[in-house]
């Protein structure tokens, strides 16, 4: 994903109203680009009691710019397929009654963390073992931890490239709670990190 929230087929904001989105904007570019006008969440309610769809967090969620600034894209379950809805921060409240406890802390925290901590201050990275990862998706730490400021100063000074690996994205019950895998790559090499969800963002803007 790009860095920020971009807002490609821009509805007028409505107050107390959720988003539902084109999928693959928004997992290709964290685009906010919606499918319909907004409804307002208790008739999204409605359809998800209606329905038997279920609405789980989702890594790189909290929306940091655009109309829905403060608010939190979630995944609903769509009968075995995955779509996305963008929530406002007046409605955050609300995803207490659609979603597991633990999984609604999740997303309030992301939110907080993204608007308060945009830089993953005081978070660490970690370096994995590349062989581990790109021959069996499998997480080995190599080394000790290390501060997100130091790893992203190497990398802007260094003009390094960073991605964030495609099915890279860790689970919440993982020595990196919801965070992600990362790729940095210079002339030669490429090394591969576990970031915590608090420095998703962070590496999305590394990523421009």
């Amino acid at each position: 994903m790009m860095a920020g929230n971009d807002v490609v087929n821009e509805p007028a904001r409505t107050e107390g109203a959720v988003l539902w989105l084109y999928g693959q904007a928004w997992e290709d570019r964290s685009a906010l680009d919606g499918v319909q006008p907004p409804i307002p969440f208790a008739e999204w309610l409605q359809v998800l009691h209606e329905r038997g769809w279920t609405v789980h967090w989702t890594a790189e969620g909290a929306l940091v710019a655009g109309p829905y600034q403060g608010g939190a894209v979630v995944e609903v379950d769509v009968e075995g397929d995955r779509a996305y809805v963008a929530v406002p921060p007046e409605c955050l409240e609300l995803l207490a009654e659609v979603m597991d406890l633990a999984e609604y802390q999740v997303v309030r925290e992301d939110v907080a963390a993204a608007l308060e901590n945009p830089q993953g201050h005081g978070l660490a990275v970690t370096r994995l073992d590349r062989s581990a990862w790109e021959e069996r998706q499998e997480v080995v730490p190599i080394g000790e931890p290390l501060p997100t400021v130091a790893w992203a100063r190497v990398i802007r000074e260094e003009r390094l490239r960073v991605e964030l690996v495609r099915d890279g994205a860790l689970p919440l019950e993982s020595e990196w709670p919801g965070g992600h895998v990362v790729s940095v790559t210079d002339k030669v090499h490429r090394y591969y990190f576990a970031i915590p969800r608090g420095a998703v963002r962070l590496a999305l803007d590394l990523s421009i």
